[in-house]
């Protein structure tokens, strides 16, 4: 900056690919190689010629990886009895991370404890590690982690040290281990919206995630099988694809590799690896999509420009590709594209938009304000996030801020994305320039990865994009956006996140706030501009009683203090989990007037998805052996009245009801 009993068995077996370059396949943008490709069986005329058409593409599924580790930092509620093999599997790990060595950890809480010995400490669990890397994800890509207790009661409070992620299912000590593509640690984010004990109402605090706390240390390559062996379609292929994703910084070799010899997954001859460059290291995806849409023969683009758009007229059904082909054409494509953004039809005219917003046209813009502020429902919604993408000027910022203020929640979060969009990208130009003078000195100079990680972290207020970032303890961000009604809006993957939204961020007084079994008590008198706190930590020898100054941010940077020798300033050191718990808090008390949201949860459906890709690999011999994945989401961030979106699809944030005054 695992279970038990295997609570999870998927099998994979994803092989590695040994990178060994065909003749003529150069690593340098090489120029294209027209050919005559043969029409695919069932493709579209549209889309003959495209690459789509004429590979298969192998390892293109969510990969299932897994691990054991270890939590620390409990609050007493670890150090219950593991199962043997689990037990031998992590003392073995423990030793070769040098625990119990006596020149190892001095100072610390575990120096000269042996493994067993810390195996068994109250603060202490072993938990399984699952997560589901995106296809293709490249190196130093990031990933939200799924955790399980296996002998805690609850991991309230708990860090995951590092703990390598590899393919497939869990496997202990004396087992066939599978090869290692990630890592993962952090802090633990626990359901932070029910008080402990209540766990009968289908909530848990032995599962959690670790927020954006895993990292591709491995990446493994995408394979692209041609559907006719051919030596020439194989070199044309691989020089398409890196003529039009030449090889960039962070990347670690060409876009696209051709083989001379069989596909090691299918044994067939003509294959190409395929990596994902760097800068779709958050969007591999849609780099999977350009690449499916891109044409092999290169030359003329403009010709198969003028196809698309007209095709896109003729079959509005067939608006999704046009799109996705006109994008992967480039900027040539530009001229074409600009004749669909006032075209009556809407799905041609979104496809023209969705294609010249992606490829930075500033022309886009005007078109895409009209749809953001006339039109509702998804289409609304797509335009305000092609204007976060949109360089053109004041004017767009003008249109967001004023959607802020909307009623629609799903309106105003999406604006509020695109504006903090818009603000990491300037934060990033303003970094860059500043590192081009600091090289002109000789300082040290960042990688792009590292200024585009550094652009996020932070960023001033600002009249022009309307949001101000903080970072807090090196724990989580703080995002304020002063527009609308208050909101408390938080985010439960990525990075750790809360934004608030609005000016009226004061608590109200007089209120009073209780949660987990009275540990917390908050207390705002009339004419009193500060807040009387008593907190009571788990295991803690005596409570803090503090006071706190009057608003939202204040309150959150309290919460969130480190206390440290020779800082004065009182904090109560929670953690993300728990200061979103203590904000919702707060929200059911009445002690705030702002509205609660939740960003919709995604990890569950990611992992189920990964482990549905991979049971097709691995049938189950018994009815015992089937493929299982126990995940938990909380029930109180899904409530029975959240508002579904158009055809049936749940809208990417979730509105806290506030409970009836009993």
């Amino acid at each position: 900056m695992n279970p038990v009993t295997r609570a999870c068995r998927v099998g994979v077996v994803l092989a590695s690919f040994a990178a060994a370059a065909m003749p003529g396949c150069s690593s340098s943008a090489p120029k294209p190689l027209p050919v005559a490709v043969q029409p695919a069986r069932d493709v579209p005329s549209l889309l003959r010629g495209t690459i789509g058409a004429e590979v298969t593409f192998l390892g293109v599924e969510p990969t299932l990886v897994s691990g054991y580790g270890l939590v620390v930092g409990l609050n007493g509620t670890g150090g219950d009895v593991l199962p043997e093999t689990i037990r031998v599997t992590m003392e073995r790990q423990m030793a070769l991370m040098g625990i119990g060595k006596s020149n190892d950890f001095k100072g610390t809480a575990i120096e000269g404890l042996t493994p067993s010995q810390m195996l068994r400490d109250k603060n202490v669990a072993v938990v399984l590690v699952q997560a589901a890397i995106p296809p293709g994800a490249p190196l130093n890509a990031t990933f939200d982690v799924y955790v399980r207790a296996i002998n805690a009661s609850s991991l309230d409070g708990g860090t995951l040290w590092t703990t390598d992620l590899r393919l497939g299912d869990v496997g202990t000590f004396g087992e066939v281990q599978a090869r290692t593509i990630a890592r993962c640690r952090g802090p633990i984010f626990i359901n932070p919206f029910a008080d402990p004990g209540k766990e009968d109402s289908g909530v848990t605090r032995t599962a959690g995630r670790v927020l954006d706390g895993g990292l591709v240390t491995n990446p493994l390559q995408i394979e692209m099988v041609v559907n006719t062996p051919s030596f020439q379609l194989v070199r044309s292929i691989t020089s398409a694809i890196n003529s039009r994703f030449p090889e960039g910084p962070g990347d670690d070799g060409p876009t696209a590799r051709g083989r001379s010899g069989p596909s090691e997954q299918t044994g067939i001859g003509g294959s190409i690896a395929l990596r994902v460059p760097a800068r779709f290291r958050k969007t591999p995806d849609e780099f999977l999509e350009l690449v499916r849409h891109l044409r092999i023969d290169q030359n003329v683009p403009e010709q198969y420009a003028r196809r698309y758009v007209e095709g896109v007229k003729a079959e509005p059904i067939m608006a999704n590709n046009m799109a996705w082909c006109l994008e992967s054409l480039g900027q040539k494509a530009l001229p074409f594209i600009r004749e669909l953004y006032d075209f009556p039809e809407l799905a041609p005219q979104m496809a023209g938009l969705r294609a010249g917003a992606r490829l930075g046209d500033a022309r886009a813009a005007e078109p895409l304000k009209a749809l953001a502020l006339s039109s509702q429902g998804p289409v609304r919604t797509r335009a305000i996030e092609l204007l976060g993408r949109i360089d053109a000027g004041p004017t767009v910022d003008g249109v967001l801020k004023d959607l802020l203020r909307e009623k629609d929640l799903v309106t105003r979060v999406a604006a509020y994305e695109a504006l903090a969009r818009r603000a990491e990208r300037m934060q990033f130009n303003r970094l860059s320039t500043l590192q081009r003078a600091d090289r002109d000195r000789g300082e040290p100079r960042y990688s792009p990865t590292q200024l585009e990680i550094l652009s996020e972290m932070a960023f001033p207020p600002s009249a022009l994009a309307g949001v101000e970032r903080r970072l807090i303890e090196d724990k989580f961000l703080v995002d304020l956006v002063p527009i609308g009604e208050p909101l408390i809006y938080i985010a439960q993957q990525g990075r750790p996140r809360v934004v608030l939204f609005g000016s009226d961020l004061a608590v109200r007084r007089p209120s009073v706030v209780t949660a987990w079994g009275d540990r917390l008590m908050m207390s705002a008198e009339e004419g009193d501009n500060t807040i009387r706190v008593y907190y009571r930590p788990v295991n803690a020898d005596r409570p803090l009683i503090q006071q706190s100054r009057e608003t939202l941010p204040e309150m959150i940077a309290f919460f969130a203090k480190r206390r440290a020798p020779g800082d004065p300033r009182p904090g109560l050191d929670m953690s993300y989990s728990d200061v979103v718990g203590a904000l919702h808090a707060m929200f059911k008390a009445g002690a705030t007037p702002a509205a609660f949201a939740t960003e919709t949860d995604k990890l569950k459906s990611q992992l189920l998805a990964a482990a549905s890709s991979l049971s097709v690999r691995e049938r189950p011999e018994t009815p015992d052996d089937k493929d299982v994945i126990v995940l938990d989401q909380p029930a109180a961030i899904e409530p029975a009245t959240t508002p579904q979106g158009q055809d049936g699809e749940r809208p990417q944030v979730v509105p806290i009801v506030k409970p009836a005054p009993k």
